[in-house]
């Protein structure tokens, strides 16, 4: 018997991602996994919140997410009515694409980029359009970003800084990006999961409240080593805003991950700290990569995308010689790039160094 679905979910096949840490600790004991690009310094502590708030589990969660909002509006210096909060980050990339996209639709999907976005616009019935970023140093974006394929979409998503690239652009093209989607009635996703690791001048945050067609995307996953909490926000104008939180699922945030968010958002000192460690722990892991003859491409972020080619071997057996010895890396191959690429996360010190010699033998033999 034939299902009687919605084509488009009857196609569908789940992005690629990594962070399968506790799936491959089921195998081989305690791993290393550098292929979840998260805080070095892993997160605040939260023991209090959590133990507070388990007291209070008998009870749904207020689903207007008030504190959240109104923390999240002054991180970001905008308005609480300019806020739709959410279970990570992905909520707000399907929220998106549900909103700008009906069956047919074009949406304008960079690459090599995160691969939720392709994935959740096929959901919603859309054609993709690919945005070429180039490696290694992107494009300017009005190159990758036409004005005559912006013409032609419905919906257009933009990752800064970029996963997998950990290239930067810098606020003032974003938004003239964002100004030419306004012109062409284009919606467009910006994604700064990263930026509070990279450098959060560069946000364009503060235009979102006044362009209608413009939500950018935040994470307190990467930022504040979380992941478990499934915790992000997104920043539109207070029209565009209302849609999505009332397409938002009810109760999307569970209650310990609402309490833990204002606290989070609070760490300032904390978030500089990382910063500063990551832009140390960049530099030497970029250093060593190059010693082991790899070609790591600059980043501006707390991940290096790593070209393999010279040393001969395709990604996927790098990548499974190291796991062989507890390291996880992420192979590029799902972001298009064949197997000419891995991913490494920049962790602590003592971690990284961990890398380094997993690497050694895993590209020596």
């Amino acid at each position: 018997m034939n299902l009687r679905v919605r084509k488009s979910f009857a196609a569908a096949t789940p992005a690629v991602h990594g962070g399968k840490a506790r799936e491959a600790a089921a195998r081989l004991g305690e791993i290393y996994d550098f292929s979840a690009n998260i805080n070095p310094l892993g997160s605040p502590p939260l023991e209090e919140i959590v133990l507070e708030e388990l007291k209070s589990i008998g009870h749904y969660p207020d689903n207007t997410y008030r504190e959240f909002r109104l923390a999240a509006a002054a991180f970001a210096g905008v308005n609480p009515e300019n806020i739709v909060p959410a279970n990570g980050s992905s909520e707000i990339i399907r929220l998106f694409a549900e909103m700008a996209l009906e069956e047919g639709d074009f949406a304008l999907v960079p690459t090599p980029s995160f691969g939720e976005y392709e994935n959740q616009a096929r959901l919603a019935g859309a054609k993709i359009a690919s945005a070429d970023l180039g490696l290694p140093q992107a494009k300017p974006l009005d190159q990758s970003f036409p004005d005559h394929l912006l013409e032609r979409c419905h919906a257009a998503f933009f990752c800064n800084p970029n996963n997998p690239t950990g290239h930067l652009t810098a606020a003032v093209e974003v938004e003239g990006l964002a100004r030419r989607c306004e012109q062409s009635g284009t919606f467009l996703l910006v994604d700064e999961a990263f930026i509070e690791l990279s450098d959060p001048q560069q946000s364009v945050t503060h235009l979102a409240p006044r362009m209608e067609n413009l939500i950018v995307m935040r994470s307190l996953t990467k930022s504040f080593g979380v992941p478990g909490l499934r915790l992000g926000f997104g920043v539109a104008s207070e029209k565009t805003a209302r849609i999505l939180d009332a397409a938002r699922i009810p109760w999307s945030i569970g209650s310990i991950a609402a309490a833990a968010a204002p606290y989070l958002l609070s760490q300032l000192d904390f978030l500089k700290e990382s910063r500063q460690a990551v832009e140390l722990e960049l530099g030497w892991l970029r250093g060593e990569l190059q010693a082991l003859g790899l070609d790591p491409l600059p980043s501006r972020v707390n991940f290096i995308l790593v070209d393999v080619r010279r040393t001969g071997l395709p990604s996927t057996l790098i990548c499974q010689r190291a796991a062989r010895q507890r390291v996880l890396l992420r192979d590029c191959q799902s972001f298009g790039l064949g197997q000419d690429f891995i991913r490494v996360a920049v962790r602590s010190q003592p971690e990284n160094r961990r890398l380094i010699q997993a690497l050694k033998k895993a590209v020596g033999g």
